[in-house]
Parts: C-alpha cells; sequence; structure tokens
C-alpha cells in the first residue's frame, strides 16, 4: 500500500518534523492490516529527521519555477510527482500546521499548488485526506479555492474549531483531532496532557517580568523557548528575564525549535544565540539536541512560545508557561 504525504518538512523546524514523525506512526496504526511505503514529498531531500527504510523522499514540483537554471530539475520533479500520485493508494495532505493564503514561498497564494496537487489526484481518481490541520484565510476571495481543495476530500481532520467551523460555512464537514505530536510520548504522553502542565497563560505583548517572579527557579534547569517579533521590546525584556534567572540560582538553557534557512522569522537559534554570551548561559545547536531534550526530561521547567514546545510540554509532564503570540496556542 503506498502512501503519499504532502509535507512542510526540512526547512529545519522541529515542529514540522515532529508531525511527520507522529503522523506516519498514527497511518501505521489505520492501516496496520496493510504492508506500508510512505512516499514523503517536501522542500528539502538533503536533510532528514525520520529516516525508516519504508520512507522515500521527495522534492516538491515545482521548486523555484523563476529561475530558469531549475527548468530541468522541475521538468524532472514533475514526471515523478506524475508517476508517484498515479501509482498512489492513498493521498495524505498532511502539514498538521495552518494553510494560509498568504506566506512565503514561491507563489502569492499558496493554496495554488494545493489546488493544483488536488486536481491532479482527482485526474487519476486517488482518494485523498486532510490530516490534522488549521486554517487562517483572511481574502474573502479565497473562499472558493479553498471549496474547490477540501470538498472532494474523502475525509477532512482539522485541529480546532474555528477551522471546522469555516469549513462548515463552506458546507464541508470535518472532524476535530488533537495534533498528531500529542502523541509523541504514546499513552503515557496522553495521560500527561490530561493532568495538564500548564501554569499559565499569558498574551505575549502583556508578557512582563513579573509574570515569572511567583515561581521558585533556585536551583532549577528553566528552558526559554522563544520568538523573536512578537515580544514587546524583545531584546531588553528576554535579557532581564536571562538576568533574573541566573541571579535566583536557575540553570538557563534557550532552547530553539526552528534553525530555518531562509525565513528569519522562524529562526529561532539566529536570535536566541545572541544571549549565550551570558554567564551560565547555554543553548542547544540541533532539532535532534532539542527533541532529546524533551525526551530525556532534562528540566525543571519551560517558559515557551511555540505551540509544539507547549505540546512536549504536556506530554512529558514539564511545567510550563505559555506566552500566546497566536491564536494556534489555544490549542492547549
Amino acid at each position: 500500500m503506498n502512501i503519499v504525504i504532502f509535507m512542510a518538512i526540512w526547512c529545519q523546524n522541529l515542529w514540522d518534523e515532529l508531525i511527520l514523525k507522529n503522523e506516519i506512526a498514527l497511518l501505521r496504526k489505520k492501516y496496520a492490516w496493510n504492508k506500508l511505503k510512505f512516499q514523503v514529498f517536501s522542500y528539502d531531500v538533503s536533510e532528514r529527521f525520520v529516516e525508516v527504510d519504508d520512507i522515500e523522499y521527495y522534492e516538491y514540483f515545482p521548486v523555484g519555477i523563476k529561475n530558469p537554471k531549475n527548468i530541468w530539475r522541475n521538468i524532472k520533479n514533475y514526471f515523478t510527482f506524475i508517476k508517484i500520485i498515479k501509482n498512489a493508494s492513498k493521498v495524505i495532505f498532511g502539514w498538521g500546521g495552518i494553510l494560509f493564503d498568504s506566506e512565503t514561498g514561491n507563489y502569492s497564494n499558496p493554496l495554488t499548488q494545493i489546488l493544483f496537487r488536488v486536481k491532479t489526484c482527482s485526474i487519476f481518481k486517488k482518494d485523498f485526506i486532510f490530516y490534522g490541520v488549521s486554517l487562517d484565510i483572511k481574502n474573502t476571495w479565497n473562499f472558493w479555492v479553498v471549496k474547490e481543495i477540501f470538498a472532494p476530500a474523502k475525509e477532512v481532520y482539522v485541529r480546532d474549531n474555528a477551522s471546522s467551523e469555516f469549513l462548515l460555512s463552506l458546507w464541508i464537514s470535518s472532524q476535530i483531532i488533537l495534533d498528531p505530536v500529542f502523541s509523541d510520548n504514546g499513552e503515557v504522553g496522553l495521560e500527561n496532557y490530561k493532568k495538564n502542565s500548564l501554569l499559565k497563560k499569558i498574551n505575549a505583548k502583556d508578557f512582563t517580568l513579573g509574570d515569572i517572579q511567583e515561581y521558585d527557579f533556585e536551583w532549577k534547569t528553566v528552558w526559554l523557548a522563544l520568538r523573536k517579533w512578537y515580544l514587546t521590546e524583545e531584546q531588553e525584556l528576554i535579557w532581564k528575564v536571562v538576568k533574573y534567572l541566573i541571579e535566583t540560582w536557575a540553570k538557563v538553557v534557550l532552547l530553539p525549535h526552528s534553525f530555518h534557512k531562509i525565513d528569519v522569522h522562524a529562526n529561532d537559534y539566529e536570535f536566541l544565540q545572541d544571549f549565550v554570551l551570558k554567564q551560565n548561559v547555554t543553548i542547544t545547536h540541533t532539532m535532534e539536541e532539542t527533541y532529546q531534550m524533551y525526551v530525556e526530561k532534562k528540566i525543571d521547567f519551560c517558559i515557551s512560545m511555540r505551540l509544539h514546545s507547549m505540546i512536549l510540554s504536556q506530554i512529558y509532564a514539564i511545567p510550563f508557561i505559555s506566552i500566546k503570540y497566536a491564536k494556534k496556542a489555544d490549542l492547549m
């Protein structure tokens, strides 16, 4: 059974890679009665977080279509794409993230790419499923595109009520499920999620040093999983937080979740490493290192802006404060 998966991975973002890891694990359970082969499409085939014998990786069509140097590369990718769709048993659109109608990419409207892939599946009469997505569609002109994309789908699974209600307004039914990463620690993780390790949720624009001063950090390991651009006077505020934690004899570990090569807004590492000059402040240097910090529970407390940092804290029973900069944090 060939399962084709379209994912937004290999942009050096731990979130996306863990979605793929857990999505494949869930699909193995769902189709356990059959021998499976996974064929995954994404943006960069040179770096792989999930490496298993029955998973093959392919580059998306198109890539850098405006660059004439990519013409033969895209011709090859196109015919590979057609061949794989033609031989697919199931097609999964499995972001686990948010579908925007405006974001960085080869197209001004990324929905166009999805529509192209959906139409190709329809031509070859292939069932396709949307798995664990959220929608953030701003332009009303794109509503008809969303309907064209989702209406032919055999199954649609979303992560939040807002997405389900939006699709329902277009006469498209969907089922709400947990983000796939909630499965990362198995049944133990789901039990930990029910117990809830969330101590406090704060809007990013309102976050101050006073929000953490009620907690005892003495001799504890405290992680900071923070993003740039969303905090008021972020550089000065984070210095205050780091300084305060050190003064309380806490061990501070900066925990980047994205090492994005292109999107400066998404790259936590470039932003956080500026703070490493502080005495007793360390930082993780790879996605794998960041991930192992959760799995091995090398932490007492987490202050987090990253949704999947919050999810991992929940399922590995790590107390945390959520600093909310977007509605997706409401999944907690």
